[in-house]
């Protein structure tokens, strides 16, 4: 069943109105006709089932059949951060981490990185916020993973403290037992993950001894080294399965 984002205020009553975008999909790509059911969702993470009632010539009027009670998100907030890559290469990363089930996406520019940023960042954002939108509603999640502005290293820094746990992909001082991926969430009891993998060229030197003199962990992912647009992936499906699938799900 198809599924849409709305605000909250597209609610009035029992009716919902689309908009936009969302009403092109469902009028003319999914050519969905009155008495159709879909799923819509609000960025308060409310559910509901409804029902196609009319079509106007910019809205599409739908009426509430009931409100759904899903369970589809983490229980964790991940946040992914990311030396700074090429477009393909982000918006791939952000569609996959989307259905994944990541909170927020930032891109930073680090040492290595071989895009910088540019005063037309706006519209990648605005685009990258529409493929997160797109992903979120394929996985039938019930919230759209945020895009963050794009930000400096240094600057980068002071954002995480305001993480409970922030976890760094580095594969020269994260293979040690007890900084290992299991070991350090089976330990963890926060909220919030902050998760820093590098560009394509990895971290520089500098870069991680800034990292270090914060609350920042550095972890390893296994004996492989992995690409920069793999790493993110590998991350939340090892976070998905602790929480998900893993002991800590067992009765």
């Amino acid at each position: 069943m198809q599924r849409y984002f709305i605000q909250t205020n597209a609610i009035q009553g029992s009716k919902i109105i689309i908009t936009g975008q969302d009403y092109h999909h469902i009028k003319n790509v999914m050519r969905m006709k009155l008495g159709n059911q879909v799923m819509v969702c609000t960025e308060k993470g409310q559910s509901y089932l409804a029902e196609i009632i009319a079509y106007t010539d910019t809205e599409v009027l739908l009426s509430t059949i009931n409100q759904l009670q899903e369970q589809v998100e983490l229980p964790v907030m991940v946040t992914i951060a990311q030396g700074m890559v090429r477009r393909e290469k982000t918006e791939e990363v952000i569609r996959r981490i989307s259905e994944l089930g990541a909170s927020s996406y930032v891109s930073v520019m680090m040492e290595r990185s071989i895009v910088k940023i540019k005063e037309n960042d706006n519209k990648k954002i605005t685009r990258y916020q529409m493929i997160a939108k797109e992903a979120s509603e394929q996985a039938h999640r019930t919230k759209i993973m945020t895009v963050m502005e794009p930000m400096l290293f240094t600057d980068f820094l002071h954002q995480i403290k305001q993480y409970d746990l922030c976890l760094v992909a580095y594969e020269e001082q994260g293979r040690a037992n007890d900084r290992s991926l299991p070991r350090v969430l089976k330990g963890f009891t926060g909220k919030t993950i902050l998760i820093v993998i590098g560009p394509e060229g990895g971290f520089g030197a500098s870069e991680i001894k800034s990292l270090a003199t914060t609350t920042a962990k550095l972890v390893g992912l296994g004996p492989r080294i992995l690409r920069t647009e793999t790493a993110p992936l590998y991350l939340m499906s090892a976070i998905s399965y602790h929480y998900e699938l893993g002991e800590t799900n067992e009765n």
